[in-house]
């Protein structure tokens, strides 16, 4: 699968993942996330994107990140402003810990769910590590769409940019 077809792919599951996650009982997985499970998936198994649905797709996800499925009832976020003041959900901070974002000894409702919130957008540690990598200048507010945007421009200028950046990321212990 050429990185054109890559990203139309990613871009194809973004959007179903966007309009159908409250449908599917997930949160909107960072793209990321959906980026290294088409990268397995195509290593292992070249004619994936014909032979895997939307919804298959979906469940491969959820395995590889548990964190993204929740179990929010309807009339939940009533209730997480009633009960603001008790501890975060374990499935809040498992997502806190898969964007980077840094967890205080006691996390309230609220203020896990404005955590969420702040930190959904921010480029990751690895986004930053490639860009860094790579020599691509880039502003320090970047956002993981922007970053993954620049990331995506240079691969595709340069294939070969992605295995030595595997080849740097096992040197240096980081695989």
């Amino acid at each position: 699968m050429d990185a054109e077809a890559k990203s139309a792919k990613e871009t194809e599951l973004m959007a179903f993942l966007e309009a159908e996650s409250g449908r599917l009982r997930m949160n909107v997985p960072p793209r990321a996330a959906v980026r290294e499970t088409i990268d397995s998936l195509t290593e292992n198994n070249a004619g994936w994107p014909e032979e895997t649905s939307p919804a298959e797709f979906v469940r491969i996800l959820k395995k590889r990140y548990p964190e993204l499925r929740f179990e929010w009832s309807e009339d939940e976020a009533a209730r997480i402003e009633e009960r603001a003041d008790e501890p975060a959900t374990e499935k809040q901070i498992a997502y806190l810990k898969v964007l980077g974002a840094p967890i205080p000894e006691y996390l309230g409702l609220r203020e896990a769910s404005d955590l969420i919130d702040q930190w959904k957008d921010r480029v990751s540690a690895g986004q930053k590590r490639r860009l860094d990598f790579y020599k691509l200048e880039y502003d320090p507010k970047i956002t993981r769409e922007q970053a993954t945007a620049l990331i995506d421009a240079y691969k595709q200028k340069h294939p070969e940019s992605e295995q030595a950046y595997q080849d740097w990321k096992a040197r240096s212990g980081l695989a």
